[in-house]
Formats: C-alpha cells, sequence, structure tokens
C-alpha cells in the first residue's frame, strides 16, 4: 500500500480512500501519507470506486488499486499531458506490467494488457458490473493513450492464483444469474480446452516457463468455473471427466518437464519511451445484456490532482486491498483538475 500511495505522490494533493473494514494497519498508513480515508462497508467493486470518485476533490481521476504503481515514465507522460492542456481526450488507455510473484509475465493471457484508468468524472463512471467492472460510455467519449506502464503486482503465488479463480469465477456466475443468462454446453467445456491451447501455446504463454504454465491452467479452470455454476439448478455439475481435462492433458503431453518448473525472481523490465499521447477512440464496454453467444471468452484473470507554473499538476484515485482475515478495502490514489 505504501508503494502504491509514493507512485502518485509527486502528482496529487488530494489523494482518497476509501476502506471497507481493513484491520491491519492500512488506515493508519494511509493517513499518516496525508490520504483521506473513508471507512465504508464494502459494496462491490463499482459501487467503491463509484463513491471514491464522488469524494474526490477533483474531476480528474486516477484509478489505482492498491497492488498497483505508477512508473516513473508514466508519471511523466500524465505531467506532460497536463501541461499541454489535456484537450486531447477525456480518458486515456494505460499498458499493465502484470506480475507473477516477483517474475514479470510477458506472454499468454495476461498481454498485452490496457485499461482506461484515467479519465474525467463528468464524461464517465463505473458500471455495476460485479466483477471485471468497466467504465460507461468509452464508445462515446475521446480516448487516448499514455507512455509508461501501471505496474500490477497481480499475484504472490500459485495459492492466490487458484483463490482469485474461485472467487472471481463466483462473482462472474452471480452476473451472469443477474442478467438471466444461461450458458451453453461449448462454453462450459470446450472454451476452457481452447483457453488453455491459445493462452500457453498461441499466446506463448510457454515461455514464461511454470508461471506461464500455471496462469494458463488456472485461466482455463476460470473459465470453466465460471460457465458451469450458472447452470440452472438440477443440472449435474460434474461430469465424468471433471472440469476440462482436456486442458490438462494436452499441456503435460506437449510440455512436459518445463512446464512444471517452479516461477523463478525477474527483474522488471527496462521501462520503453514514446510518444506520450495518442487519441484513436477505444472500445472498452462491458457484458450488458449483450447474449454469450455475441461475445468472446475474453474475462481475464488479472485477478480490475500543483501549480501549472511550477510544472505540478493536481489530482487524485481508487485502488483496493486485502485486509487481515480477508477482509476487503477500495482505496482512491487519485483524481484532479488543474488549477486556472
Amino acid at each position: 500500500m505504501g508503494e502504491c500511495l509514493a507512485s502518485v505522490e509527486e502528482l496529487t494533493d488530494d489523494v482518497v480512500v476509501v476502506d471497507a473494514g481493513s484491520q491491519d494497519g492500512t488506515k493508519e498508513q494511509c493517513r499518516e501519507r496525508g490520504a483521506r480515508v473513508y471507512e465504508r462497508g464494502w459494496r462491490g467493486f463499482s459501487e467503491q470506486k463509484n463513491f471514491g470518485n464522488a469524494m474526490a476533490k477533483y474531476d480528474w481521476i486516477l484509478s489505482l488499486d492498491a497492488d498497483e504503481r505508477v512508473t516513473p515514465e508514466l508519471g511523466l507522460s500524465i505531467r506532460r499531458e497536463w501541461t499541454r492542456g489535456r484537450g486531447s481526450a477525456d480518458a486515456y488507455k494505460i499498458r499493465f506490467a502484470n506480475y507473477f510473484g516477483e517474475k514479470r509475465i510477458r506472454f499468454g493471457a495476461w498481454n498485452p494488457e490496457w485499461h482506461v484508468r484515467l479519465f474525467d468524472r463528468r464524461k464517465t463512471s463505473w458500471n455495476t458490473d460485479e466483477v471485471h467492472e468497466s467504465l460507461r460510455d468509452l464508445k462515446k467519449i475521446r480516448c487516448g493513450q499514455l507512455a509508461g506502464k501501471i505496474q500490477h503486482l497481480t499475484v504472490s503465488g500459485r495459492k492466490e492464483l487458484e483463490a482469485k479463480t474461485v472467487r472471481y469465477s463466483g462473482l462472474f456466475q452471480q452476473k451472469l444469474r443477474r442478467l438471466g443468462l444461461t450458458p451453453p454446453w461449448t462454453k462450459v467445456w470446450l472454451n476452457p480446452a481452447w483457453r488453455f491451447i491459445r493462452d500457453f501455446f498461441l499466446r506463448l504463454g510457454a515461455l514464461d516457463g511454470g508461471a506461464g504454465w500455471l496462469i494458463a491452467l488456472e485461466s482455463a479452470r476460470y473459465t470453466h468455473l465460471k460457465y458451469r455454476g450458472a447452470q440452472p439448478v438440477g443440472v449435474p455439475r460434474r461430469g465424468a471427466l471433471g472440469w476440462p481435462l482436456s486442458a490438462k492433458v494436452l499441456g503435460f503431453l506437449l510440455v512436459g518437464g518445463l512446464s512444471m518448473q517452479r516461477p523463478s525472481g525477474e527483474p522488471a523490465e527496462a521501462r520503453p519511451t514514446g510518444p506520450s499521447v495518442s487519441t484513436d477512440v477505444q472500445d472498452n464496454e462491458s457484458l450488458g445484456k449483450r447474449t454469450l453467444a455475441e461475445r468472446g471468452d475474453d474475462e481475464l484473470l488479472t485477478i480490475l490532482p500543483a501549480d501549472e507554473e511550477d510544472g505540478r499538476f493536481e489530482l487524485g484515485g481508487t485502488e483496493r486491498s486485502e485486509g487481515d482475515g480477508g477482509s476487503s478495502a477500495l482505496k482512491n490514489a487519485a483524481a484532479g483538475r488543474s488549477k486556472r
């Protein structure tokens, strides 16, 4: 949490933290760093984020989770855009650099990954999805792209990855039931096998070694669980072959010993340079009311404002953390507007 706050302290004088019952000293740590902390019972990812956005002092929001950090290059890119007056876009997409423990994941299911995290709250807000929440109406506003990355410490290891598989698949099941959607059997059994083949082989997840194997396998298991659990009551939920056995068999036969090696540490990558902003409109709609047959299986387990004279600007954002005993907290780390 401290590293997350430190990564934005040069970007903002308004850090808003929404805490949902953490017991690990998070609130105290945030207050010591000058953040405004609001305690609020857990209402879901989107509800907590929208509340934090509303509490922010400025209209521009930089939304971060507790396991995310702004890289120096991204901070520089944001400052450059604010110096130009922010007239080129209403929101900005940012690339993510995901980590499995200390290992940077460069291939497979977690790459490439882009999200809109810097936006004008007057133009958009978070939707009400239970999981994989996204911003509304991005097709209707101007979206740019920033240089630099958000470092995402996705999971610490295998146990946390498996726990997220169960948690997020359960939330996605709730989403499907709320929308009244029943997944066909192809989604339940064939999509997981395809997901493994695509992520581990076609997207070169095998090049990430043991971590790539685990990510592809859990991604396939997540796909199976989220659709299997949304089947109507009375439909048997355990087939003769169990959850997609084909994915496991293919992996073991074709990967062998390489797939079983333990993930190892790796230094963070050199941060790229390049132009700070482009203004291509991006498509990032949520599931909404579209039928399952009309969408791809792309819900990844990434498991979702100073003075102009001295070159600073004012900014505020959001971040989520886990407290002791599994209690959750959503923390806002950015919302901003330059002084005029």
